[in-house]
């Protein structure tokens, strides 16, 4: 059974709000400056941390500390892989060039797809794991904070060589 999940975050905040039938599903809170997030769902807490930068990856942790899933990420293609300790595993990649449609998918039996527009969106999902559309909303905006920090990074580069 297919439902839609509306969501919706702040211009330029990180925290996105996920409603069911305009009740609040859940919320999913980005720490300032750290790409690792806390999820409060009907079902549980999640924390969601990221370490690493040649082979960045991010742990999901339930209130208890235990490792639910393992996101690993692919920058140059974008994509990501999540591997939930029950063995099973996910691709999360973009579907289109502007990034405002992406998917979490075991090519199985459980699809999640996300659309958005600048600060808001969709989530249609056949599956009922929250976990899986946290990880889902959580991806998308490490890899929008990872591409906000390369502008930022040229833009120093190329006034500090106007500079010199």
């Amino acid at each position: 059974m297919e439902k839609i999940l509306n969501w919706r975050k702040g211009l330029f905040d990180s925290n996105y709000q996920v409603f069911e039938d305009m009740l609040l599903k859940f919320s999913l809170n980005f720490f300032s400056l750290k790409n690792s997030a806390i999820a409060t769902t009907q079902s549980g807490i999640y924390l969601l941390k990221s370490e690493g930068y040649s082979k960045p990856e991010s742990k999901i942790f339930n209130n208890k500390n235990e490792v639910l899933a393992i996101i690993r990420y692919d920058w140059l293609g974008f994509k990501a892989k999540i591997y939930c300790t029950t063995g099973e595993e996910f691709d999360w990649s973009f579907q289109n060039s502007w990034f405002s449609r992406w998917s979490v998918n075991n090519h199985k039996n459980k699809q999640i797809i996300y659309n958005s527009s600048s600060s808001s969106g969709l989530i249609h999902s056949n599956t009922e794991d929250d976990l899986l559309i946290v990880a889902g909303l959580f991806i998308r905006e490490y890899y929008t904070r990872m591409l906000y920090a390369l502008i930022i990074v040229m833009i120093i580069l190329s006034t500090g060589r106007s500079i010199f």
